[in-house]
């Protein structure tokens, strides 16, 4: 796997495609801000509409394109053009998925909205900015992303036998594609994603990555970089605005995270598949990631 597959399988991400919208006229529906650990998704089917951040930023949304929410923030979607108050909309089961309809008129927005679940605390979900958005059409990699989204909605349509499994099955694919543009089209400068477009640093976070539990040394990461200890220390520092011990250690807890969430191992086991030779002092890591220990964690959860 490369580094990018290793990031998407620490945060046990997930999708789900959710409901469809079919607004007519003017209208406006508030979305509240969403649990730790799940984002959302708009794909425009036909139509437009505005998107209106909390901080200001305003986005227009027309057909082939999709607004990523990787926190689940809070924001709003509109009707282009007279603004009015939000309204709940009338909701209807029409099949495969419940359809949300506002509004009378013409000029239909039609639209798929869906989520993405991880594990909170995710590395790759917090290196994303609060919001994406991509097209369909407007770069290299247009058309695999239209072709799913045309899958998802003729799966969605068809509600035939065993859409439900397949239509989530293609939002977990739409993240990672949806992932790709945004990387080809707003390559991140800092960041742990960062990491993945330097040619020397991105050998040493892919071998962090393949085996976090092994007894790394600076001189040995340095080596796989190509570059001096000092040398490492400095750029990979500046980069990924974390020392490699910090960032190892973040994804020592998100596989350990993932290991209680999934799996019967037991503390002692897990903490040596993460790199930690005692229970105590993997504890003590995790209660500081996670703020409780983990057998409280798994309790919490089972």
């Amino acid at each position: 796997m490369n580094s990018l597959d290793r990031l998407i399988q620490l945060a046990s991400l997930r999708g789900s495609l959710d409901l469809r919208c079919r607004f007519l006229g003017s209208w406006a529906l508030d979305h509240e801000p969403l649990p730790d650990g799940t984002a959302q998704y708009h794909i425009v089917l036909s139509g437009n509409c505005r998107a209106e951040m909390p901080d200001g930023q305003v986005l227009d949304l027309k057909a082939g394109e999709v607004l990523v929410l990787p926190a689940g923030g809070a924001h709003l979607l509109r009707s282009q053009g007279v603004r009015v108050a939000s309204q709940e909309p009338d909701v209807r089961e029409e099949g495969l998925l419940p359809v949300h309809r506002l509004g009378t008129g013409k000029g239909e927005l039609d639209m798929l909205c869906g989520s993405f679940h991880y594990q909170p605390g995710s590395l790759l979900m917090g290196a994303l900015p609060a919001y994406l958005k991509v097209s369909c059409q407007d770069n290299g990699l247009g058309d695999s992303v239209a072709a799913l989204v045309a899958l998802l909605r003729a799966e969605a349509d068809g509600n035939q036998a065993g859409a439900r499994f397949l239509v989530d099955a293609l939002s977990s694919a739409l993240f990672t594609l949806i992932l790709r543009v945004y990387l080809l089209e707003h390559a991140p400068a800092s960041g742990t994603l960062a990491l993945l477009s330097d040619k020397r640093l991105s050998r040493a976070w892919q071998a962090m990555l393949d085996d976090p539990a092994h007894p790394w040394t600076i001189e040995s990461l340095a080596e796989r970089a190509s570059m001096s200890r000092a040398t490492f220390m400095r750029l990979f520092t500046q980069v990924a605005g974390l020392s490699p011990w910090a960032l190892l250690t973040k994804v020592r807890m998100e596989l350990a995270l993932r290991l209680l969430n999934s799996s019967q191992l037991s503390l002692t086991d897990i903490a040596a598949q993460v790199g930690y030779q005692s229970q105590a002092s993997f504890t003590k890591k995790f209660k500081q990631a996670y703020g409780d220990a983990p057998g409280r964690l798994r309790r919490a959860v089972s």
